[in-house]
């Protein structure tokens, strides 16, 4: 099992640069019937990648989370699984060049650097904290590109009011693809988010008898996903569009990582396992 997980974790980055070839060519026009195949492409890389992360749970008996370079690699595993949900029903792929080639560096940094030790860490071993961290890794990530799209969308934006039609413009996608990109990743995120979050909070009332604990972290967690809930539920009431969705999720990014710097750096917390 061990040398399996090993082969697959030097292979994956490999298939990953597969799949930024076929987004590269894509973006440049060159081979524009490669759009109608890449949801296959996108499937078995997030299956081959899954696997990895399987066998290597069943021979650790743990999430990949006891090093940096293992949540590195989940990282990059969450970023294809939601840009999978993300370009779901979208014709336009041009982005995936750009999100699919972050995601190669991060699993390039994690294969090179893994560790094979099984987990002393009981609580990386249960189940429930396993899915709490799965999830709440994974809508910070669909937050994350949501800011990424909602930059792209202002940028453009930008280009166009000022008349700006250089290579790259010809092929990023449209204004309203871009919005609809970062819509649904808010949407993915407070979804996956939430449900993480209450995971937490089953797993801290196992834990420390209490459903809801006063750890910074904690606090903070809640605070922001309560904000991006609220802020989704009165733009979709209030039929906000355009720019002002770009602004509303950059901001929100920008808050969610300046309060995660802050809660690390400046107090103290359980959420540190390694």
């Amino acid at each position: 099992m061990k040398q399996l997980s090993q082969i697959l974790s030097y292979i994956l980055p490999v298939f990953y640069l597969c799949a930024v070839y076929i987004y590269y060519n894509i973006f440049f026009g060159k081979k524009k019937e490669l759009e109608n195949k890449t949801f296959p492409i996108l499937i078995a890389l997030l299956i081959s990648h899954a696997a990895e992360i399987a066998i290597r749970l069943s021979s650790l008996r743990a999430m990949p989370f006891s090093t940096a370079f293992d949540a590195l690699s989940f990282l990059a595993f969450s970023i294809l699984f939601i840009y999978l949900l993300i370009e779901s029903g979208i014709k336009n792929k041009a982005s995936g060049l750009f999100i699919l080639s972050f995601a190669f560096l991060l699993q390039l940094i994690s294969s090179f650097n893994h560790t094979w030790e099984r987990e002393t860490n009981e609580l990386l071993s249960s189940p429930t904290f396993a899915i709490h961290a799965s999830l709440t890794v994974m809508g910070y990530t669909a937050l994350s590109l949501s800011a990424i799209y909602a930059l792209m969308y202002i940028i453009h934006h930008q280009n166009m009011k000022k008349r700006r039609f250089g290579a790259i413009y010809h092929q990023m996608p449209p204004l309203d693809y871009l919005e609809s990109m970062s819509i649904r990743s808010v949407a993915i995120g407070v979804i996956l988010l939430g449900v993480g979050i209450f995971m937490g909070h089953v797993q801290a009332s196992r834990v420390l008898g209490s459903f809801w604990f006063a750890d910074p972290k904690v606090i903070i967690s809640d605070i922001i996903w309560l904000s991006y809930f609220t802020s989704y539920a009165l733009a979709r009431a209030m039929k906000w569009r355009g720019r002002w969705m770009a602004y509303l999720s950059l901001s929100g990014f920008l808050i969610l990582m300046t309060s995660g710097v802050i809660v690390f750096t400046l107090t103290e917390t359980f959420h540190k396992f390694y």
